[in-house]
């Protein structure tokens, strides 16, 4: 039976051309290493080397066999790699930075579905204020990826993970509470209160209103989306918000569609080119291969 010193013995003397600086590679002493060639190729039955003063050089089936023993030690190289991954795994550690509506709606089922394939794989959930803090914890090193909202900053890479509509909350004193459907002018005669104006989600409202010809104006702003719900069930106002920012709808307060459509993708974004760890890899993997 080969073995695989006498495997390595031999490529290595056939690239270095010397026994002595094989040897010398090996660290392993000149006569083991010419002992460990002798008896391969007395076990083939074949000579595998021409041997002279100047060093050595390859005979035709020492060519030929040098082709499949590098393929020998290139596969052992690769379960040598894959065993590393799964010990790496297995004690591997994912820090996610979010904002605050993927956080309480879609992560805690992904992470939990995601504990179940992988245990041993620690994910820690950091809740930022907005997308554009979440872009800047990946940035820092402070997460290693992050769920944010497209689109996403050049210098990143995403999975999308899910299309998150925006609708209209109306107060349960609200005169279009049996609308199912609003037009352009019923919107825009009603008091909205929205998030502040740096926030991603009233440039995307902004935007929206812009786009059909309008400009908008809410009644009050208000920084927590918790805080914007109560007051829409406290009379004081109607709403705009994604989905995912409605954590529980009050008594009497109606959901609407808007005039047209306005979504937002959801996306577990990353650094390109960053050198991501295999929990990180194993996380978006498992993101691109399930429904959520």
């Amino acid at each position: 039976m080969m073995k695989l010193s006498q495997i390595r013995s031999f490529v290595t003397v056939a690239r270095c051309g010397k026994f002595s600086q094989a040897a010398e590679e090996l660290q392993l002493a000149q006569p083991t290493v010419s002992h460990a060639i002798a008896t391969l190729e007395d076990e083939l039955g074949i000579q595998l080397l021409f041997r002279g003063s100047k060093g050595v050089r390859l005979t035709p089936a020492g060519e030929s066999i040098l082709v499949r023993c590098d393929r020998i030690l290139e596969t052992l190289t690769e379960i040598q790699q894959e065993a590393e991954r799964h010990k790496t795994l297995e004690r591997g550690k994912i820090r996610i930075s979010t904002f605050r509506g993927a956080a309480a709606q879609l992560l805690p089922k992904i992470r939990a579905d995601f504990k179940a394939n992988y245990p041993q794989i620690e994910v820690k959930i950091v809740e930022e204020a907005d997308c554009p803090q979440v872009e800047n914890a990946i940035r820092e090193g402070k997460a290693d990826l992050g769920f944010t909202t497209l689109p996403i900053p050049e210098d990143m890479e995403a999975v999308e993970i899910v299309c998150d509509r925006y609708v209209l909350l109306l107060p349960p004193n609200s005169q279009l509470k049996q609308t199912k459907k609003l037009t352009w002018q019923q919107l825009n005669s009603i008091p909205i209160i929205s998030y502040p104006d740096r926030n991603s989600c009233f440039i995307a409202i902004a935007e929206y209103f812009q786009n059909a010809g309008y400009q908008f104006q809410p009644c009050e702003q208000v920084k927590e989306s918790d805080t914007i719900v109560k007051l829409v069930a406290a009379g004081e106002g109607a709403a705009i918000l994604p989905e995912l920012s409605v954590f529980h709808l009050p008594e009497g307060v109606k959901v609407c569609q808007l005039p047209q459509p306005l979504e937002r993708t959801v996306v577990a974004a990353t650094l390109t080119n960053c050198n991501l760890s295999y929990a990180v890899w194993a996380w978006l993997d498992f993101l691109k291969q399930h429904n959520l």
